[in-house]
């Protein structure tokens, strides 16, 4: 069955770790809201998409084409869940607890096409030099898939017509057509071949060894289908191509008056999709084309007959009739019904996994003509994308109140938006939390925030925000791809935030740029317990770094302390990097501890940090939660409610984020309410707030005042019924302010919104 987390081979070799803690269980929120530009992202927090292939299939069962969406950038998978909107695109995102456990045996490529005619879709995959298939056993809303191969096998013909029995090569960087080629029922496939330009056609035999279409039983029976051939400098072809070196009597047409063959002119093969269909409605297949050096697909043409394919015509610039496909690199094209109008469209995302369009990643052509003889006009280049929160390629998320309205904002860093010629600008974007201390909402203010594309840093900024001028205010340190760090000092005063650069290099001790390797990510904390902020600082190669302020409050001084601080890292084993993405937090014991995400896009789960600087910290779980949302994320946790849980947002190479819930992190909270036994006023609070206890209790008892991260801001002891707090010195935010004695633990919720 297709549901392991990990590889089998993968688990076998990793070493076991302490379970996860108890209180943890994050769930899926897909429903907190964003906007952007004055719209609604209903799709917001499914994680972007870069290099995108798609498939059309019943997922739960309701008789309504869902869409598959499967990404290269970290084989991940998205499901939009058709609601039944003929006429639209209205599409649902549903992400079951499990759904990365589900297909995370996938990689490269993935289709759904149903091979044994039961009416539920199978599932396609790349293999082992080729590819495997997993049956649909699916029953009601639950999908499940049932490996029946991992590796097709076809016969192999050659020219004298002896055959031999070997696996159906695919290419891992090609996308096959995998379609009733020959209108016989079953399903073949048309592929490159190993060396060359040519492509293959592999007959499915099953119809005529058992009369159904059951089987997957192959015979290569065309070396050369449609005689022509993919040209070496460009992506266009040489139709009427000689094919000396065919199979005897090839099923689809002898060569005839063809021309005559000369030479094997087969070259070493570099990637290409295919995309087989009919378009001008004569019952034979065409194909659409594309390369992985181009950014155009090509059509060709199907002039002959099922019995005969021949290509005589050449869409270089498909469709040349429209706006032509323009994507940057390697497009691959998917005929399906988006619009739900019964008939299929055409959709183009790139199958690259790198340095290709990440912002206008799925291209949509509406079909106006029929499904047997397509019209396709172009609709939009970002399908789906403009219902998300997506950031180009890499997204990590950093929680900061830029306004300083006492609600935790959040800064989506990235490593760049890819623009024409292969350069990627580096941004970070504002989203506003526009909500209340109970129910978060965000808003996209800028996708530039600060105008940080022009400041020379370059891709891969990532932030950290901390006071280190002693004034007051949150300053931001700016981590850099080349493992650099930018200082920018908070002169916003009492409104918004507003950053002037203090220094473009921030240097250590001894006077020289701190310089942490390759994709510094910073965060400030005061690790030893002397008042002064520290930095944690990972980096590409998956470790920490860890410099302590030997200087004052109020101007830093940097000394490295330790280059692999706690023996912290996110390296799996087959790799060499591990790209770490530090979030420190408290646990329910009030003991630091900390997450971070990784290459992999493992979460990684350390404890036992507290007064243990020089030691090796515990790593509780290498894959935390089983929740992986793609490779190389960032992680951002805050307690968003108020409520004295903590909700946590992951990034990805996607562009992309996703929003879960856990339980309380903060053992024993209840209801934060004057129900909980505790009445506070006023609340909001600015300068002072009146701490009642409804129900007295007994003897002394200890107040704390707790962060949205699990940290103990403010104690103070008292007795009887009433006490008043200072929270004056506090930042605006939201707190869970917690009551403590002999007789247990009262926890009410307290806004505090001096700070201006």
């Amino acid at each position: 069955m297709l549901h392991l987390t990990r590889p089998a081979l993968l688990l076998a070799l990793m070493p076991t770790v302490a379970p996860c803690m108890a209180q943890w269980d994050l769930t899926f929120q897909g429903q907190v809201p964003v906007t952007a530009n004055g719209a609604n992202l209903d799709l917001a927090w499914a994680g972007g998409l870069n290099f995108v292939q798609v498939s059309d299939v019943d997922l739960n069962g309701d008789g309504l084409k869902d869409l598959f969406l499967f990404d290269r950038s970290g084989n991940t998978v998205t499901t939009l869940m058709n609601t039944g909107g003929q006429g639209t695109n209205a599409y649902r995102l549903e992400r079951p607890d499990n759904a990365s456990a589900t297909y995370s045996g996938l990689h490269d490529w993935a289709l759904f096409r149903d091979y044994d005619c039961d009416g539920k879709a199978d599932l396609f995959t790349q293999g082992q030099a080729g590819f495997g298939v997993y049956r649909n056993t699916s029953v009601g809303d639950t999908p499940s898939f049932e490996l029946i191969t991992s590796r097709v096998n076809s016969r192999y013909v050659s020219p004298s017509g002896t055959g031999t029995l070997a696996n159906l090569y695919v290419s891992q960087v090609d996308l096959p057509a995998i379609d009733d080629i020959d209108g016989d029922g079953d399903l073949d496939v048309l592929t490159f071949s190993l060396l060359g330009s040519y492509m293959e056609y592999h007959k499915n035999l099953s119809m005529e060894l058992y009369g159904t279409c059951d089987s997957l039983v192959f015979e290569l029976r065309n070396k050369c289908w449609g005689y022509f051939a993919e040209n070496f400098n460009n992506n266009s072809v040489t139709l009427d191509t000689p094919c000396d070196f065919n199979v005897p009597n090839p099923e689809l047409g002898e060569q005839g008056d063809r021309p005559e063959a000369t030479e094997d002119t087969e070259r070493a093969h570099a990637g290409s999709t295919i995309l087989s269909l009919d378009l001008n409605g004569d019952g034979v297949k065409e194909v659409l084309i594309g390369d992985i050096s181009y950014n155009n697909l090509v059509g060709l043409y199907n002039g002959g007959s099922i019995e005969e394919a021949y290509m005589t015509q050449e869409d270089t610039l498909f469709p040349s009739y429209d706006n032509s496909v323009d994507l940057a690199l390697f497009p691959a094209g998917y005929y399906v019904d988006v619009d739900q109008d019964g008939k299929r469209d055409l959709l183009v995302g790139g199958n690259a996994t790198s340095l290709s369009e990440n912002k206008r990643s799925l291209w949509y052509y509406t079909n106006t003509g029929t499904d047997s003889s397509p019209v396709f006009e172009h609709q939009q280049e970002d399908l789906f994308q403009e219902r998300m929160i997506d950031v180009g390629e890499g997204a990590f998320p950093v929680f900061f109140d830029h306004d300083r309205d006492g609600l935790m904002d959040l800064i989506v860093a990235n490593h760049g938006y890819f623009a024409a010629g292969g350069v990627y600008t580096g941004k970070l974007a504002l989203f506003r939390n526009t909500g209340t201390m109970d129910e978060p909402s965000f808003e996209l203010i800028t996708d530039d925030y600060m105008g940080l594309s022009t400041s020379g840093i370059g891709i891969s900024m990532y932030p950290a925000f901390g006071d280190v001028d002693g004034d007051g205010d949150l300053d931001m340190y700016i981590g850099d791809l080349q493992g650099r760090i930018h200082a920018y000092r908070n002169t916003g005063g009492p409104g918004t935030a507003q950053f002037e650069l203090l220094q473009p290099n921030v240097t250590n001790s001894g006077g020289e740029p701190l310089d942490v390797g390759q994709f510094a990510t910073p965060v400030f904390e005061d690790l030893d317990g002397d008042g002064l902020l520290d930095l944690l600082i990972g980096e590409r190669n998956g470790n920490l770094n860890h410099y302590r302020n030997t200087g004052s409050a109020s101007l830093p001084v940097w000394s490295l302390v330790n280059e692999n601080v706690g023996g912290v890292s996110t390296v799996e084993w087959w790799n060499v990097t591990g790209y770490s993405v530090p979030s420190v937090f408290r646990n329910a014991s009030g003991e630091r501890e900390l997450l971070l995400g990784s290459e992999s896009g493992w979460l990684y789960h350390y404890g036992a940090i507290d007064n243990n600087l020089n030691g090796t910290w515990t790593l509780l779980d290498s894959t935390f939660l089983n929740v992986r949302d793609g490779i190389r994320t960032g992680v951002a946790l805050h307690d968003l409610t108020g409520d004295g849980e903590l909700e946590l947002i992951i990034g990805n190479y996607r562009g992309g984020l996703s929003f879960w819930g856990s339980e309380p992190i903060l053992a024993g909270i209840g209801e934060m309410n004057t129900a909980s036994g505790l009445r506070l006023a006023p609340n909001p609070a600015a300068g002072t707030v009146e701490v009642t206890l409804v129900q007295e209790m007994t003897g002394n008892w200890q107040l704390d005042i707790v962060n949205g991260q699990g940290q103990v801001v403010m104690s103070r002891s008292g007795s009887g019924q009433r006490l008043v707090v200072d929270v004056e010195g506090l930042a605006n935010g939201v707190y869970t302010l917690r009551v403590s004695s002999v007789e247990g633990e009262r926890k009410a919720r307290l806004m505090v919104m001096g700070q201006r």
